[in-house]
Formats: structure tokens, C-alpha cells, sequence
């Protein structure tokens, strides 16, 4: 009912009913206001978040998204606003972090992470990486650091106040976690002394042997109680020159028939090696190696078949859902189990193929008639009487005669219809041909009619159409992996049909037909084999078809395929181009119509004949080129043999590691010669061999050798165990004049003008140098103004030492980040060098418009000793790019 009629109804009654139904009215018409201002406000909140969300700034588009949900929580909108922002925002935390981590700033890595994991408590990601990056600080924080020292305790602290909100079961699984951590690898030998090994023994028992290359190192020997018993070599000779301790050790237990292991830093055990000691003694490590590039069950089954086959291992077993391998074996097998794990699980090669179809079609059609009767002459005269002239009164009926046919068969006679002759009109009236005598001399040409008289006609049409399709499709395909591309539609064509149980009249063909769909339009496989030269083979499958026509067979509408089909093995470099197809189809038809004769009348020809010309063309081209997007990572080290032992034991030795002398203990004392044992001579060498280096005053100064190794002796002119505690902290070696005092790194020229596109050489020189053996340092730059060519060793390194030894220093550049590391080692035979000169020389090349700054963001130099020099950073090198 209407408003009015309900308030004009109330006015009947008292005035208190007539203001209720104004205050109702005005209720359904006026909608609540503090709802729609809400709303309102929630959506312009709600706008701006998206605003801000699209400018980058996701921190202050969740804040926007989270007051627009406070204004209406039970809207859905809102709700998803909210945690979608919220999301974002911890994955661009946990990418600055990332960043951040990466350029060396762990502090404010930790901070990225921990903001990231605050915003969305859900991201898993952010707490891995709290954990990864507090690791990384932890481990970066030295005893001797108090900052890092009180770090721990303040983290040690947080963990025991953590561990009051945990419950039984989280505590117990933190309790594993800990002691899974805690488990030891195998020992790893790091003897006080890391000096090549000088060194003659004549006649010496296995034991002597032993004990005294161990307290040449400062290491600590432990024999096996059947040792002594067991051991079948009594006494032998052995001429150690300049070898590791590894290797020493390795040379005698060849020599005595013995089998050592380490058993701690700064110990190792000495048995016979038989197969029951080596399997009572030797070290079994558990492993699990997680395979990051295995995409399929067939690749785990091969790395399984070839540990199994190669290195021998029966305890190994393969856990698909992690593509991880478990395995135990022997020490030195699992070491060569790692080698061969690193060598196989690379990521495969990948090749983009760009496909490019080009298809030209052009028609040209010329049709020229200017003629009487073009198409031919076909011409009939026909008798056509009038009707003043004809029979009376029969040209209105049926013309013709009427004979009445009658066919008997037995005693029964049948009478059929009559038979009609005579002729009709082309509009099918019947038209009398009777003409009485009478009337023939009245026939004239007006009873005669010519039927098709030829007519002049003029028709000069000309035709020309081209057609161009062309399709680009591209594909990426890993390394011997199968690619397919389908760009087209799928077409029904009949494939059978089946018989109805039950026979049935006007059953349609379709009812019992089956159909079968194929791939019209560019159909692709391919087999891509990227090798390590940038070439590429590839097994290709090119279908290019399309539908060309429709024929009725049996009341189906089959279609007519038009198919280009090519299959081909080739190899290309990268960015070649490969011409598959070239096909071109050519068809010229000519037809001409007219007047035989007259059609061939030179020059009047043209009035009685047609020409008509057809020209078709149709060219098909298909190009590829390979793009490879990555290639074979086959490094030197996984092309390096390794010794693996003998047939029926396999053994692993170690070189020089990188960072060792970082790692060696902080007190080092060396023996100036080797223990005075019975039969023992010391090599001479050229130069001292050891020297004594001042440890700190609460370091010890020697180790302490094994109750049964032969005391030392060292010559009177060897110097003093405990140096003054003045001593200097970098050593001269004879020949170098004491107290250079802290070398000096700086970059040579220190300010550079060029051109764009131009290239710039930069030398990292060293000043104040004593003894030095290698060299290392780090560049930062920027990527966008600068990049790195090339980096070659500077003069100072290579002073001494002849150029068929000289080696080229190691370095890994990174352009896209914008970072260079580089070092330089003298080798073994090259000894420490003293002075000033370039000890790297950088190639630059100018990719961008700008001013800005090359640092050295870190250097270290070593001397002979395997103690670090001190070293001063340079001021940046101030590079402006016109």
C-alpha cells in the first residue's frame, strides 16, 4: 500500500497515529547515515591501500588496508585486502633482507627478516632466514670479540626465556634439534705447524717414524697396543722434501704397512692396516645429500647406480620426496661420493627456439571478353505457328494425338491412360502444331523463332590478392628433455563407425559414426642437446597443416588437410639460423571460349572468344634459432681427476685448502730441525726452514709431545722458543729489512675521466710490503656506470719467479651485482717478496653516464709464515663517465 494512502487513512484517527506514520515514512525513505559514512570511509581507505600497494609502498598500503578492515571486520573485501598486503609486505622484507645479507650487512639482514616475519607470522620463509642470519653473525663473532661475546650471551638469554613458553613436546624436539646439532663430524687433522715437511730418516723403526714427523707438526701420535707386535717392518728409510704433513704421513704408513687416522685437531692413531683393523678402526660417516636438479625418478636411480658401481657403497638409499641420498660409508669413500654427487647434480642446459613461419599466397587473375558470343554459339529454330493458322479450337487442349492402350493378360483386360504427343510452350503450355492445308500458304516467318542468339558483350576483370600469415611461436626446452608446441585447433574427422543393434529406418550416419580430432595449425617437437662449444643439435618434428577443403562422404563432412611435415636432426650454433622449409607452389591456368573459327581470326578473334588467366602462388618458409639460456657449468674441478686409492681400498688425499692459514691456531711453534733421532739427518735447504713466531701471553708456547716421542734437538743457532713479547707482528725474512711496519694498498691513477663505451686500466698497487706470498682483495663498483673486463696479476706478485711458473691469479666477477674478488699466490717454490709495485691490474669499461666510486671493500696479504700482514684500505677510486 501506498505511503499517502496509509497516512490519509491515519488522519481519521488521532494525531498521535498521524506523526508515527510521518516518522515511518521518513525512516523508509532516509537510509541510516552513520552506515553508509562507514562504508564510505572504509572504501577510501580500502582505495588508497591499492594506491599505495601500486607505488611500492606495501608497508603503508597494509597500515591503509588494516584501518579500512577496523571499519566494517565482517566485510570479506577488506579481509582479503588485508592479508594479501600483508603477504606482500613480508616477502619484500624477506627480499631486502636477502639483498642485504648478501652485500655483508647481517645486522640489518637480521632486522629485514625480523620485520618481515612480524608482519606475516605465517611466512616460513622469514623465520628460516632469522635463523640462517643469526648463524651467520654467530659464527662471524670470534671468542676474542666482545661485542660478539656478549651477543651470545644476550641470544643464550633469549633462548631460556623462550623455552618457558614452549610445551613438552616443542621443548623435547628443541632438545634434538640441539643434540642432532651438536654431533661432530669426522676429526680433521690442523697441526700447530703447517710448514713443509724437510726431512731424512735412515734405518728408523715405523714408530720413530711416526713420532717424529708428528713433532715436527706439533701433533700428538697414539699407537695401537698390538702396534709394536703386529708390525712386521722393523726398521726402513725414507727421504720425506718438501711435503705436507698429510703426505707424510701417507709416505710412511706406505713404507711400514700402516694405517693412521686423525682423532682429533691435534692427534692421530697409528695401527697396521690389515682389513680387520681397517674395519675395526676405520671411520664410517653417515651423509644425507640433497639433490637439488634431479627432476625425475629415473636420474636418482642412475646417481644410485653409479655410487653403487663406481665407488662400491651398499649402504646407500634413495628418500624420493626430498630427492635426497643417504648414505654410510668409509671416510674417504664418502669424500669421493661427494666429488661425484657435486660433479653429476648440475642443473641441465636450457635452449629458447624461436620458430618463425612465414607463408605467402598470392592470386592474379586477368579476365578479358569483348566479343559476340564469348562462350561459343549455340543456336536452334523452332516452329512456332500462329494461332489464326492452326486447327480450331484443339490449340487450347491437349495437343498431339490420344491412342488409348490396352493391355490384356489372361481373361483380364486393363485400359490405360492415353498417350499424348505434340509439344509445349518453354513456359510448359501445350502448343498446337496442327496446321490444316488450308493454312500453309499462310505460314510466313513469323511462324519461325531462333532460340540463344549470340549477344556483344564487354568484360575486362582483373584480379590480384595476396595473402602473408606469419606465426613467431617460441619454446624453451631443457637439455635432452622433450618440448612440444600445438598452436592451432583441433578438427573432427571420421575414424569408424559401428553397426546398430537395432536396425532402425531414418537412423542418421552421425548416430553411428566415430570421430577422431587432430592438431591443425604449427605442431612442434623438439630435442634439444646443448654441448659445451655453444652448439646445439636438435631432433626436430615440424607439422604445419591447415584445412583446406570440406567433401561430403556418406552424408559426413570430411576435411581436406593441406600438411607441411618435416623431420630433421641438426646442429647449430647459438643464434643461427636454420631454413627448414623454402617450398614454393606455383600453378598458371589459361582458358579461353568463343566461336570455332571465327574465335581464331587474327585481330577480329578478339569480338568472338574469352581469355581467362590464373596465376597462383604459394611460398612456405620456416626458420629456427636456438637461443641458449644456459649452458654446461662443467668446471676445472669437475674435470680434474682425483686419486681414489688402489683395487681393494679407497684413499683420498688433501691439498693446500683455501682460507687454511685463517684457520690454524693462534699459538705456533716450530722446530728449527728435525727430532735428533738415531740415524736421522736433517735436510740442508738454502734458507731456514722454520722460524719462531710470538704467540700471545696466555697461548702455550709449544705443544706437548707424546710420552714416547724422542726428545728434541735443536741446533744453538735456532731462535729462542718465547721471543719478547716486543716482538714485530710481521716477520722479515732474512734478506728484508725489519720494521716496514703496516703495507699500504692504493689505486693507481686515484682519479679517472673517460668516454662512454671506453676502457679504463686501474692498477691495485702495494707499498711497504714484507714477505709477501699471496694476495687477495675484493672490489665494489657500480653496475650501472662500470663494468669489469678483465683482471690480471700486478708486477710484484710475478717479481722473481720465472714466466713458464708464473700462475694467473684466480677471480670471480660479478658484474651484475656489481662485485669483483681476485687473488694471487706465489706457489711453493716462489717464497715471500718484498717492496712496492701493482699486485692486480683491472680492466674496466665505461657502460654508463655518471660519476661514482671504486672501494676495496676488503684485502689481505700473507706472508711465508702463514701470518696475515697488516693492511690499510685505500681511499676510493673517484671515476667520472662523460
Amino acid at each position: 500500500m501506498p505511503i499517502w494512502l496509509v497516512a490519509h487513512k491515519m488522519n481519521r484517527f488521532n494525531p498521535l497515529r498521524q506523526l508515527t506514520a510521518v516518522m515511518l515514512a521518513f525512516v523508509l525513505f532516509v537510509p541510516p547515515v552513520s552506515l553508509l559514512a562507514n562504508n564510505r570511509k572504509g572504501d577510501k581507505l580500502w582505495n588508497e591501500a591499492r594506491v599505495e600497494e601500486s607505488k611500492g609502498n606495501l608497508d603503508h598500503a597494509l597500515q591503509l588496508a588494516e584501518q579500512a578492515f577496523e571499519t566494517d571486520p565482517s566485510d570479506i573485501g577488506y579481509q582479503l585486502e588485508v592479508r594479501r598486503v600483508r603477504f606482500e609486505a613480508g616477502e619484500m622484507h624477506v627480499k631486502n633482507g636477502q639483498k642485504l645479507r648478501n652485500a655483508g650487512k647481517l645486522s640489518e639482514a637480521l632486522a629485514e627478516f625480523e620485520k618481515a616475519y612480524g608482519i606475516d607470522p605465517a611466512s616460513d620463509i622469514a623465520a628460516e632466514e632469522i635463523k640462517r642470519t643469526r648463524a651467520m653473525i654467530q659464527r662471524n663473532s670470534t671468542p676474542a670479540d666482545n661485542a660478539g661475546a656478549a651477543a651470545r650471551e644476550s641470544a643464550a638469554a633469549r633462548e631460556k626465556e623462550e623455552d618457558k613458553t614452549l610445551t613438552p613436546s616443542e621443548l623435547s624436539q628443541k632438545q634434538t634439534r640441539e643434540r642432532t646439532d651438536a654431533l661432530l663430524p669426522i676429526p680433521e687433522l690442523r697441526p700447530l705447524n703447517s710448514d713443509l715437511i724437510d726431512l731424512k730418516m735412515n734405518r728408523q723403526t715405523p714408530r720413530i717414524m711416526f713420532e717424529t714427523a708428528a713433532k715436527l707438526a706439533g701433533i700428538n701420535v697414539l699407537f695401537d697396543p698390538e702396534y709394536d707386535t703386529a708390525q712386521t717392518i722393523r726398521a726402513q728409510s725414507i727421504d720425506l722434501s718438501r711435503t705436507t704433513l698429510e703426505q707424510a704421513l701417507d709416505q710412511i704408513s706406505i713404507v711400514t704397512k700402516s694405517f693412521w687416522k686423525p682423532l682429533s685437531a691435534n692427534t692421530i692413531f697409528v695401527t697396521v692396516d690389515n682389513p680387520t683393523k681397517r674395519r675395526e678402526y676405520a671411520e664410517q660417516v653417515v651423509k644425507v645429500f640433497y639433490l637439488s636438479n634431479v627432476t625425475a625418478p629415473q636420474e636418482m636411480q642412475e646417481m644410485l647406480t653409479v655410487i653403487r658401481t663406481v665407488v662400491d657403497v651398499q649402504k646407500v638409499f634413495s628418500f624420493t620426496s626430498q630427492n635426497a641420498l643417504i648414505v654410510r660409508a668409509e671416510a674417504d669413500t664418502m669424500a669421493l661420493v661427494e666429488k661425484l654427487i657435486a660433479d653429476l647434480d648440475k642443473a641441465r642446459s636450457e635452449v629458447i627456439i624461436d620458430v618463425m613461419v612465414m607463408e605467402v599466397n598470392s592470386t592474379h587473375m586477368r579476365n578479358i571478353t569483348a566479343a559476340f558470343a564469348s562462350t561459343g554459339l549455340s543456336t536452334s529454330a523452332i516452329f512456332a505457328p500462329r494461332p489464326g493458322i492452326t486447327t480450331p479450337g484443339i490449340q487450347s487442349t491437349t495437343t498431339g494425338s490420344t491412342t488409348p492402350t490396352t493391355t490384356t493378360t489372361g481373361t483380364t483386360a486393363t485400359t490405360t491412360t492415353p498417350t499424348t504427343t505434340g509439344s509445349t510452350t518453354a513456359a510448359g503450355t501445350p502448343t498446337s502444331t496442327n496446321v490444316p492445308l488450308n493454312a500453309l500458304s499462310h505460314i510466313s516467318s513469323a511462324d519461325f523463332s531462333i532460340t540463344s542468339l549470340p549477344g556483344a558483350a564487354l568484360d575486362a576483370v582483373l584480379n590480384d590478392s595476396a595473402t602473408r600469415v606469419l606465426q613467431a611461436p617460441q619454446i624453451r626446452a631443457v637439455d635432452n628433455l622433450k618440448a612440444t608446441l600445438k598452436i592451432g585447433e583441433k578438427v573432427p574427422t571420421a575414424s569408424g563407425s559401428f553397426q546398430p543393434g537395432v536396425a532402425g529406418v531414418g537412423v542418421s550416419p552421425l548416430v553411428n559414426t566415430q570421430f577422431t580430432y587432430l592438431d591443425v595449425g604449427v605442431n612442434m617437437e623438439v630435442l634439444p642437446k646443448v654441448h659445451e662449444n655453444n652448439e646445439v643439435s636438435l631432433h626436430i618434428d615440424l607439422d604445419i597443416s591447415q584445412v583446406d577443403n570440406y567433401q561430403n562422404l556418406g552424408g559426413i563432412s570430411e576435411p581436406e588437410i593441406g600438411q607441411n611435415k618435416e623431420t630433421a636432426d641438426v646442429r647449430l650454433r647459438e643464434g643461427e639460423i636454420n631454413l627448414i622449409g623454402g617450398i614454393i607452389q606455383r600453378t598458371d591456368t589459361k582458358s579461353t571460349t568463343g566461336i570455332p573459327g571465327l574465335a581464331n581470326i587474327p585481330g577480329l578473334g578478339w569480338l568472338f572468344k574469352g581469355v581467362n588467366v590464373e596465376n597462383d602462388r604459394n611460398e612456405l618458409v620456416i626458420a629456427l634459432i636456438p637461443h641458449i639460456v644456459r649452458g654446461p657449468d662443467i668446471t676445472e674441478s669437475n674435470l680434474r681427476g682425483v686419486a681414489a686409492g688402489n683395487a681393494t681400498q679407497i684413499k683420498v688425499g688433501y691439498g693446500p685448502r683455501k682460507g687454511a692459514a685463517e684457520e690454524k691456531p693462534v699459538a705456533i711453534a716450530q722446530a728449527a730441525t728435525p727430532p735428533a733421532a738415531p740415524g736421522t739427518v736433517p735436510r740442508p735447504t738454502a734458507a731456514p726452514v722454520t722460524t719462531a713466531t710470538a704467540p700471545p701471553a696466555t697461548a702455550p708456547t709449544t705443544p706437548v709431545p707424546p710420552a714416547t716421542a724422542p726428545p728434541l734437538t735443536p741446533p744453538a743457532t735456532a731462535p729462542p722458543l718465547n721471543p719478547p713479547a716486543t716482538a714485530a707482528p710481521v716477520i722479515a725474512p732474512p734478506g728484508t729489512a725489519p720494521g716496514l711496519g703496516i703495507a699500504k694498498i692504493g689505486f693507481s691513477p686515484a682519479t679517472v675521466d673517460t668516454q662512454l663505451s671506453s676502457t679504463v686500466t686501474v692498477t691495485i698497487t702495494g707499498d711497504n710490503i714484507a714477505d709477501m706470498t699471496s694476495a687477495a682483495a675484493q672490489l665494489r663498483y657500480d653496475p650501472r656506470i662500470l663494468r669489469i673486463n678483465n683482471i690480471v696479476a700486478g708486477d710484484l706478485p710475478q717479481r722473481g719467479i720465472a714466466p713458464d711458473s708464473r700462475t694467473e691469479p684466480s677471480k670471480n666477477i660479478l658484474n651484475d651485482t656489481g662485485q669483483a674478488d681476485m687473488a694471487v699466490n706465489r706457489g711453493l717454490n716462489g717464497g715471500g717478496i718484498s717492496g712496492a709495485g701493482g699486485l692486480f691490474t683491472v680492466v674496466f669499461q665505461a657502460v654508463g653516464r655518471g660519476n661514482t666510486n671504486v672501494t676495496v671493500s676488503s684485502a689481505s696479504l700473507t706472508a711465508s709464515t702463514g701470518r696475515p700482514i697488516s693492511v690499510t684500505v685505500p681511499p676510493p677510486l673517484v671515476v667520472n663517465v662523460k
